[in-house]
């Protein structure tokens, strides 16, 4: 099902871009940039997406969840956890399996928290060490 959803959304890009079958063809493949260039930077920041318009990627696929009051945000996950310090600002407001849920935030409380390096759900390393130089 997930993949009929990603062909149709796909489809409807391209078809609102005027590039048709046979222009793909004839081009070279496209490139599509999940998160931003999520290799070279944290995962759905500014810096991320400019860097992989910059490197030229011809779309910018991005993960669009809601908040607690409604607001859409861009995360991969259902939960902060993996790529940001709420643990450390909102310590207590975990559910019971222990994860942090971008729905139980508002957009001011989210714009409080700062973005990392996708890591282990603890915070306390790197999920890909020495990624990133510093």
């Amino acid at each position: 099902m997930q993949k009929r959803i990603i062909l149709v959304f796909l489809t409807l890009i391209l078809w609102k871009t005027g590039i048709s079958g046979q222009e793909l063809k004839s081009q070279s493949p496209l490139v599509i940039a999940h998160r931003g260039a999520s290799g070279y930077l944290p995962e759905h920041t500014l810096a991320a997406v400019a860097l992989a318009h910059g490197l030229g990627a011809d779309f910018i696929e991005q993960d669009v969840i809601l908040t607690q009051d409604n607001q859409p945000v861009v995360l991969h996950d259902l939960t902060l956890d993996a790529t940001t310090n709420v643990n450390n600002l909102f310590p207590g407001r975990n559910r019971k399996n222990g994860l942090f849920y971008a729905i139980d935030f508002t957009l001011a409380e989210l714009k409080k928290l700062s973005v990392r390096e996708r890591g282990n759900r603890s915070g306390t390393e790197s999920k890909y060490p020495r990624r990133f130089p510093g």
